[in-house]
């Protein structure tokens, strides 16, 4: 197949780890998604299936992550919102110029409990099959969570299968890892 972009050459497709930096976020890569690259541009074609859910799949890594949201992250969470940085800033109580400081990286961090509140505006705010089913225990979880960000900022690098992004076994697995991490915990106090 031809490349759309340069015409000079044939696309090579690949079913291999996919960076997806398409996303805004620099850490987010693909498993078994199959894409095109043209070896003269260098210009990449990707199909995936569900897009919608995989960014849903992407914000929960994001909000259930144990480190401070990079500026990236939150950029990400308020487009999950569909909010614009004014209507973002409104709902955390600040000046739309901070947010902005934020999201850019001209400010560096930000206080732990904005990071929860951002956390908490798209968990409350966002309506799918991972926020939607959110119960009591989850919340009880989420709370753990929270209590245990650092105040180091690490953009989260995660490998996602599109194919298995289900609700049900991103916060399986996220349980089963907090549960693990409370009974080591638990063994050497």
């Amino acid at each position: 197949m031809e490349c759309d972009h340069c015409r000079k050459a044939n696309l090579r497709h690949q079913k291999k780890l996919y960076h997806y930096t398409e996303s805004g976020l620099p850490g987010i890569y693909l498993k078994n998604v199959m894409w095109s690259e043209c070896p003269a541009c260098h210009a990449r074609e990707v199909t995936l299936p569900g897009a919608g859910q995989l960014h849903r799949c992407i914000a929960w890594g994001i909000v259930t992550k144990s480190s401070m949201l990079s500026g990236e992250e939150i950029v990400f969470l308020r487009k999950m919102l569909r909010k614009n940085q004014k209507q973002m800033a409104e709902l955390l109580g600040l000046s739309q110029v901070v947010l902005n400081r934020w999201e850019t990286g001209a400010r560096q961090g930000h206080a732990t409990a904005n990071d929860s509140k951002i956390r908490m505006i798209y968990l409350t705010m966002q309506q799918d099959e991972y926020t939607g089913r959110i119960n009591q225990e989850t919340w009880e979880l989420l709370h753990r969570l929270f209590g245990k960000i650092s105040r180091e900022s690490a953009p989260v690098t995660m490998r996602i299968d599109p194919a298995v992004c289900s609700p049900e076994e991103i916060v399986s697995v996220e349980i089963e890892r907090l549960l693990h991490e409370q009974q080591v915990v638990a063994a050497h106090p």
